[in-house]
């Protein structure tokens, strides 16, 4: 009640318009504003004190960095019979949506989740030292992920290179014999997967994942090249 009279004296300083200036009647509203300054100061901490603890609010609110998004991925990449390899791959959250429903065993949290993928590996056949390889792929990652942690997922992946290495290779130039640096042959190559995957107990931001991919290799002497592939392996973060 005394800042609300405090302050409604504070703005009826003014005299009305055509009417003649009181001095005193101003001396005597000077110093009633100034025995409110303290109130006001008062009424002026308080609205920081809000406003610091509304920005507060805000950041805890805001969505994880770009470092809690990303997780990496490391794993076998063949077909187990004729050509084996080793992948490196990195997915990035950029869309979540959460959905929470009361079940018999109480509430389940479902995530549907829009991810940006890439991976790059090496693959050969041991057994004849054939079929060398570099590949490269990235695309986009449709995954749903339940309360225990369990991953369903399909992949698409667009933007694909696959370029075959081969054995020592030589040409003749004007009757000069000379070698091939890196001899081989790019391909465009798109691909599509689908797998599962689930995370560890006990252990943060880690678990493991299994898909089979499906690959084209075009312009594979005149012509396409489907090629199956299986992938597994284990996915981490640096995030704590």
């Amino acid at each position: 009640m005394n800042l609300t009279k405090c302050l409604l004296r504070f703005f009826k300083h003014y005299a009305t318009p055509g009417s003649e200036p009181d001095v005193k009647g101003a001396l005597g509203k000077l110093n009633v504003n100034i025995s409110c300054l303290p109130l006001l100061k008062s009424f002026l901490a308080v609205l920081l004190l809000l406003f610091t603890g509304k920005l507060t609010a805000q950041d805890a609110a805001e969505p994880p960095s770009f470092r809690g998004q990303v997780d990496f991925k490391i794993g076998y990449f063949g077909n187990l019979r004729s050509n084996q390899g080793l992948s490196l791959g990195t997915e990035y959250v950029w869309l979540e949506k959460v959905k929470v429903r009361d079940g018999r065993k109480g509430q389940k949290t479902i995530r549907r989740q829009l991810l940006l993928n890439g991976s790059l590996g090496y693959s050969t056949n041991f057994a004849t030292q054939t079929q060398n390889g570099v590949f490269a792929y990235s695309g986009l990652t449709l995954r749903r992920v339940n309360t225990k942690g369990g991953e369903l997922f399909v992949e698409l992946n667009p933007l694909g290179l696959y370029r075959s290495v081969l054995p020592d290779t030589y040409e003749v130039v004007d009757e000069d014999v000379s070698s091939v640096s890196f001899p081989g042959r790019s391909y465009y190559a798109p691909s599509v997967a689908m797998g599962i995957g689930g995370s560890w107990k006990g252990v943060k931001r880690s678990g493991w994942y299994l898909n089979l991919q499906y690959t084209l290799l075009t312009n594979y002497n005149s012509g396409i090249l489907p090629i199956f592939s299986l992938n597994f392996g284990y996915k981490f973060s640096f995030n704590k």
